[in-house]
């Protein structure tokens, strides 16, 4: 059985722990590089992924990736420009949709919502119900970070909760639902 070639994928650098596990996937990665380092050129920012290489945006245009991730829907636009290719169209896509809508939960349509041809990656349930996602299909893959190995010792009665900035996101990520799980056992945040 002939073994397949690793796919080329091109995506943005936008939420760095989950392009950092994204990257391990056994693929070839092109991120988009510039000069400024601005929101559509973050490039690798110095991080090392073996399996990821940067792309200046003038190599772009000679750029012929298997497929494209991708995560703000400004990027339709973006890859139609660089690559002269649409996405969903010409060019195998996804969206991988990192939020909750703002600013209203579950009456709010998604970007993607009239458009049957890219389908909507969430990374939690919870961001898959709330999303008006329309025609887009949709699949949930939760986020995840790079396994560290056995860490947990057991010898901490607790709860824990991984959340990205819980503070300053609050409702958006379930932080309120905090002291009521506190309520039966200390919550680790």
């Amino acid at each position: 059985m002939k073994e397949k070639a690793p796919l080329r994928i091109l995506v943005w650098h936008v939420h760095g722990s989950w392009t950092e596990a994204f990257v391990r996937g056994g693929h070839r990665y092109f991120v988009p590089s510039s000069a400024d380092g601005g929101p559509w050129g973050l490039g690798l920012s110095g991080r090392e992924w073996p399996a990821a290489e940067e792309v200046s945006f003038p190599e772009l245009a000679d750029l012929d990736p298997d497929v494209v991730v991708l995560q703000r829907p400004e990027e339709l636009e973006l890859v139609a420009q660089w690559l002269r290719r649409r996405p969903g169209k010409d060019l195998p896509a996804v969206f991988v949709e990192h939020d909750t809508p703002r600013p209203h939960a579950a009456i709010t349509r998604h970007p993607l919502s009239d458009r049957d041809d890219i389908p909507v990656v969430h990374v939690t349930h919870f961001n898959d119900l709330m999303w008006d996602s329309g025609l887009a299909p949709t699949t949930v893959i939760p986020h995840g970070i790079p396994d560290p190995g056995e860490r947990y010792t057991g010898e901490l009665p607790h709860g824990v909760a991984l959340i990205n900035e819980p503070v300053r996101r609050g409702r958006i990520t379930g932080t309120d639902l905090l002291p009521a799980f506190a309520e039966l056992a200390p919550v680790d945040v």
